[in-house]
């Protein structure tokens, strides 16, 4: 069973199998509070967002599964103390992303055509620390 990427993803110089299912890289927290008083009164603070906020989440989902090779490369990439990875997108973001969290579980392991077959199920949590792109436009911090 071959595998490509279809989007492609890169996180260093580690290109993701498959696109992972959820990806979600414009889903941020927006710094804010509402205030509800007597009279039906609202009062807004809104602090906007900071890049630094966003967290990446990649899993697996369904099958969008990594080959042994990717599996290893990131594991090793996610030991690495206070490494900082470059991490590229098909929608043309480009993020300077700490790996906070990668947990990988066999899903296959056997023999194939071609030799030994290794399929691993993944989670992953990226932290953001800069936006360099964002949808391919040079990323203005708004704060």
């Amino acid at each position: 069973m071959p595998l490509g990427p279809f989007g492609g993803i890169r996180i260093g110089n580690v290109r993701l199998t498959t696109d992972p299912k959820p990806y979600e890289p414009l889903n941020w927290p927006k710094r804010q509070s509402v205030h509800v008083a007597i009279g039906g009164k609202v009062t807004i603070q809104d602090f906007g967002t900071f890049m630094r906020d966003n967290t990446l989440k990649l899993a697996s989902g369904d099958t969008r599964v990594l080959d042994e090779e990717t599996m290893t490369s990131l594991h090793a990439k996610y030991r690495l103390r206070g490494a900082i990875f470059t991490m590229t997108d098909w929608l043309g973001n480009e993020f300077k992303v700490f790996i906070k969290m990668f947990r990988a579980w066999p899903r296959i392991k056997g023999a194939g055509p071609a030799g030994a077959v290794s399929l691993w199920d993944y989670e992953m949590d990226l932290h953001v620390l800069q936006i360099v792109k964002l949808l391919g436009v040079d990323y203005v911090d708004p704060s």
